[in-house]
């Protein structure tokens, strides 16, 4: 439901990225039930361009479900970091959100320094469409663990930046996602 890399990343630090995202999974229950509308610094209106365009059809053809309708708005770190970190971990270790899904409003908040003209930061929108299609199905009140979720979101992610040639980063993610579906393994 939430991504988050390391708080200096202009680049990708791999290590800090992924160790960041997996403490970010542990406040998936408590997103649903935030009855807080999460808006962007300032409120101002839903973001619009090709960008998400080509998001929501990158997710739709990948799943086979369509993408639902969401507000994707811009939020600063402080914003971002507030709704996750509290409950995920009690306090930020360095770590900055990168994106979270909202159920409650139907909103992607993204971080606003972000930049979405480089594939990395669309991939943040991905992962979060794909969330958002968890939640229009219903999918979050059926798996065995958020950590499912999770993997089904990495899962896109990395397809996602592998059709825009970053192997390595896609590897990571799917890595990340096969390490958070296996929550609900036993044995």
């Amino acid at each position: 439901m939430r991504k988050a890399r390391p708080r200096q990343c202009q680049g990708l630090h791999k290590p800090a990225h992924v160790t960041a995202m997996v403490a970010c999974v542990l406040a998936l229950p408590w997103a649903a039930i935030d009855p807080a509308p999460a808006r962007a610094d300032g409120s101002g209106g839903c973001l619009e361009g090709d960008w998400i365009a080509e998001a929501r059809a990158f997710v739709a053809e990948e799943t086979g479900i369509p993408a639902p309708e969401v507000c994707v708005r811009l939020a600063g770190k402080e914003r971002l970091d507030g709704l996750v970190f509290p409950v995920a971990l009690g306090e930020s270790h360095g770590e900055a959100v990168a994106a979270v899904y909202v159920p409650a409003t139907r909103e992607i908040l993204l971080a606003d320094d972000l930049d979405p003209g480089t594939p990395l930061a669309r991939s943040y929108l991905v992962h979060e469409l794909v969330h958002a299609q968890q939640f229009a199905s219903r999918a979050h009140e059926r798996a065995s663990c958020p950590g499912a979720l999770e993997a089904a979101a990495y899962d896109t992610q990395a397809s996602y930046l592998r059709t825009k040639g970053l192997r390595e980063e896609a590897f990571l993610l799917q890595v990340l996602g096969m390490f958070q579906g296996a929550c609900g393994d036993s044995d």
